[in-house]
């Protein structure tokens, strides 16, 4: 097998995996998504290669990503249960080229900020864009329109993005305060104060703070939208709902973990 420095043009799927899926990828505990284990690793470099055959670039590839999102949350508007289980099946397609970005990015050797911030701007936008289409659906099926239910998914919209701004804002503090980039395997980010790590390892058998990404959002939505046919309930309104009156509480949490983890703490010159 040719080393990590040879890059045929037409690689093997070996090669792929070899070079593109090392364990110190594989591995991240807090930036490899669940649906990496369960089938996008499987499948990534299967699509990888035809994009490195092709001379797709890896910014190509995060674009088609940032379309797929947000075809994701038009789908939406679709009704019926239709709506929601396709917006969950392009939800996952997008997890699949948030794969295969990186992937094509690592072997052709051309990673750099720019395809960082259109990935951000992929998954930003997809997990705020979802529940503004359920509120704007909520509210098409109503009669009279009731665009209260564009108002709260809007509102919702806008705590997924505070949520989301956290992480982004806690490595932006530490750049700007002259520390260095945490790596995800050192634990900083831990609550260094009991009773909040207690908290927030209570709120893991719960995990509602992880609903909020673009694809258990729509696996919710989903999910509500199956109950509420059968049982003859608006599903989505329940779900949208449910997740808004969540959200405030996960901001609150996430920013309270932040503020009492090592993330923005000058270390001792001890």
């Amino acid at each position: 097998m040719p080393s990590r420095d040879e890059r045929p043009s037409r690689p093997t799927i070996e090669q792929i995996r070899e070079v593109c899926q090392p364990p110190e990828i594989r591995g991240r505990k807090n930036s490899e998504h669940w649906t990496g284990d369960v089938f996008t690793r499987s499948i990534s470099p299967y699509l990888t290669r035809m994009f490195v055959s092709a001379g797709i670039s890896a910014n190509a590839v995060t674009v088609g990503m940032i379309l797929c999102g947000w075809a994701a949350a038009a789908a939406l508007l679709i009704p019926g249960v239709w709506g929601p289980l396709l917006a969950a099946v392009l939800a996952m397609t997008q997890m699949l080229l948030d794969a295969s970005d990186g992937e094509v990015a690592r072997w052709t050797r051309k990673m750099g900020p720019r395809g960082i911030f259109l990935d951000r701007i992929a998954h930003t936008t997809t997990e705020s864009l979802i529940p503004v289409a359920a509120g704007l659906r909520i509210a098409l099926e109503t009669s009279p329109t009731a665009w209260g239910w564009a108002v709260v998914g809007g509102l919702l919209g806008v705590l997924v993005l505070w949520n989301k701004s956290l992480n982004d804002g806690s490595r932006l503090a530490r750049v700007q305060g002259g520390l260095p980039l945490a790596k995800e395997d050192t634990g900083i980010k831990a609550p260094t104060i009991g009773w909040v790590a207690r908290a927030r390892s209570l709120a893991n058998f719960v995990p509602i703070h992880r609903a909020y990404h673009s694809v258990e959002q729509t696996l919710v939505f989903l999910a509500f939208a199956v109950v509420g046919a059968l049982a003859s309930f608006n599903g989505v309104a329940v779900a949208l709902v449910v997740l808004t009156v969540a959200a405030p509480i996960v901001v609150a949490g996430h920013t309270l973990a932040i503020l009492t983890s090592s993330a923005l703490k000058v270390p001792s010159q001890d």
